[in-house]
């Protein structure tokens, strides 16, 4: 009998860990667990998802949580939007940055004040660039749904790519030393730097980062995006998400925003010779992806800047 796709995935999952040594798995089950996310994020989800969202409702949500007043002002003052004056008004910033941006927001903060929670203090590591390539990931993510024309995944395409790399954080969490020599090495690609990971700290990160997701009870399809994303076409059911995260990473270093990863700049043909590139398009899609995505590409760091 065929296997649901939850189970198949679940059991590919176990198949991978079942090969960590039996110290890492110790570990990797005393792992802090993420908080839950709150209230305020799940308030503000559900108006911005309503036909009718009110400026003042999402103004009056967003005051009572700082960080994301603070992100808020910042994106608002930043370049990206040239005001004369600097604005200081939630109810005006919120109108300045627009549903969307304010969807990014809501959707970044929790789980980057989550996973914050996790990070070692490390001055080798620039955990603020880690950031900016996440958030960059997962807007791209986004974006090569909408050229795709898919049909509505809620926030699962955008959430898959925040996270794909979390496995790191654990990494550096749990093996601190072996994560330090493993940061400091230049890759040819991803599945260099997981072989690597494989043969210094005994575990990639992508199989850390789907083993902590599962325990903090993600939904499987981003559980199988994370555990998949440096090989999309391993993907027992659903190789569109994985591959989109491959491609929307890979656009993010080539948009000049590389995270931690010490890897070669990509070009366009570097993109298009991916797995995932060939999971979603056609030969003749290049030229269209890439006016459709230019103009993110473009703003990209200017948006980052006021995230993190």
């Amino acid at each position: 009998m065929r296997q649901s796709n939850s189970s198949a995935t679940l059991a590919k999952l176990n198949e991978r860990v079942g090969d960590l040594p039996k110290n890492h798995l110790k570990k990797l089950r005393k792992c802090p667990k993420l908080a839950s996310l709150h209230s305020i994020y799940e308030a503000l989800g559900s108006l911005l998802e309503s036909d009718h969202a009110y400026l003042s409702q999402i103004a009056e949500l967003i005051g009572r949580d700082p960080p994301l007043i603070s992100r808020l002002l910042k994106l608002v003052n930043s370049m990206l939007y040239a005001m004369d004056q600097p604005c200081a008004n939630i109810e005006e910033a919120t109108l300045a940055a627009g549903l969307d941006k304010i969807s990014d927001l809501i959707l970044s903060t929790p789980v980057i004040e989550d996973l914050q929670q996790l990070q070692q203090a490390d001055t080798e590591v620039e955990w603020t660039q880690f950031w900016k390539h996440s958030i960059a990931t997962a807007i791209l993510s986004r974006e090569i749904f909408a050229h795709r024309k898919e049909s509505s995944r809620g926030d699962v395409d955008y959430i898959a790519g925040l996270i794909h790399n979390v496995g790191k954080i654990i990494l550096a969490l749990l093996f601190p030393e072996k994560f330090a020599t493993l940061a400091c090495r230049t890759y040819k690609d991803k599945l260099e730097e997981t072989e690597a990971e494989y043969k210094i700290a005994g575990a990639d990160h992508a199989v850390l980062g789907a083993y902590y997701l599962n325990a903090n009870r993600f939904p499987v399809e981003i559980i199988e995006s994370t555990l998949c994303h440096p090989r999309p076409s391993q993907v027992l059911e659903q190789p569109d998400l994985s591959a989109t995260v491959q491609l929307a990473s890979n656009l993010a270093r080539l948009a000049g925003i590389a995270g931690i990863e010490k890897l070669p700049r990509p070009e366009w043909a570097d993109i298009e010779k991916l797995e995932g590139w060939a999971i979603l398009f056609q030969e003749d899609s290049s030229i269209h992806l890439r006016q459709a995505l230019n103009p993110t590409l473009e703003q990209l760091s200017f948006f980052l800047d006021s995230m993190v």
